[in-house]
């Protein structure tokens, strides 16, 4: 039988890969609103601090991911229509069972192309169809695909947590894409349902697997909802799955929706977190930002 071995989940914002020197790339000049009274006037040197802490945690989940060495990564995030689009039907959960897939991790803010910075990926068709069917079981019905149509491959979701993560391409993994970003998707409630019967999935597969599910996404942006965000990490913290599933729809929208997929993988993981990080950190004088966060569950 396989195992659930452990969970991680990470924010893949454009600052995870840029420095805080290079943060006017990505600013696009619009007014999101003003920033909450503790984030105004940031000095430089402040962003730098956060930043470096964010990437001592990222740091941190991959030796976490190492040291466990799993058979499959399942990657949890959503879809901006990247591979999920109108013309082709947007479901709440799809699941990629192709062979292989790229995701290049480029970033246009650098002049990159999608042809480069793009490692290829094994990926555990075997056990991707058998959650499905799993999953129909549990009352669940998820959409599957074995192509990606992104020019770029998996979407930048999977590309940038699997860039950090799994930096040498070392792991099978298994794409899971929750449509959050665009309604009518699933609800939080929904979110934590399917993350119990995903890890529930995961256990009775019959061949042997060491699976780590990674969520990937959030937290609140590019408002940056310091409130919600705490509230959102005390929950992480207390194992409070309720708290998680009655936030309200009107508050995970856009951006901040991508906390679903942390609502998936705490769910899954059904413990308290290990391990957490966060860092409200604006980009911009105007108001866009992320806040940053990092966690583990462990065994």
């Amino acid at each position: 039988m396989a195992e659930l071995v452990g969970c991680v989940a990470m924010s893949h914002a454009p600052q995870v890969m840029i420095d805080p020197d290079n943060w006017d790339k990505i600013n696009v000049p619009r007014n999101n609103g003003p920033l909450a009274p503790e984030l105004q006037n940031l000095r430089l040197e402040t962003k730098w601090e956060r930043w470096n802490r964010c990437m001592v945690a990222v740091q941190g989940l991959r030796e976490t991911l190492d040291a466990v060495a799993p058979d499959t990564v399942i990657v949890v995030g959503d879809d901006q229509m990247e591979n999920l689009r109108p013309d082709a039907g947007m479901p709440p959960f799809t699941l990629f069972i192709g062979d292989e897939a790229d995701a290049s991790w480029s970033l246009k803010y650098l002049g990159q192309t999608q042809d480069e910075n793009r490692p290829r990926y094994k990926v555990d068709a075997k056990l991707g169809g058998w959650i499905i069917d799993d999953l129909q079981r549990s009352g669940f019905d998820p959409a599957y695909a074995r192509e990606t149509r992104y020019a770029a491959g998996l979407g930048h979701a999977f590309a940038r947590v699997l860039k950090h993560l799994t930096p040498s391409a070392q792991y099978p993994i298994l794409p899971i894409m929750v449509n959050t970003y665009y309604p009518p998707g699933p609800s939080a409630a929904r979110c934590a349902q399917f993350g119990r019967a995903l890890a529930q999935a995961i256990e009775r597969f019959p061949g042997g697997r060491r699976v780590m599910v990674v969520g990937s996404g959030g937290l609140s942006h590019t408002d940056i909802d310091v409130d919600l965000d705490t509230d959102f990490v005390r929950a992480l913290e207390q194992n409070d799955v309720a708290f998680m599933e009655e936030i309200p729809e009107d508050k995970l929208v856009g951006g901040t929706s991508e906390i679903k997929c942390w609502i998936v993988t705490a769910s899954a993981a059904d413990r308290p977190v290990s391990q957490v990080t966060y860092e409200p950190i604006p980009r911009a004088p105007w108001g866009a930002g992320v806040g940053m966060g990092f966690a583990a569950w462990n065994e």
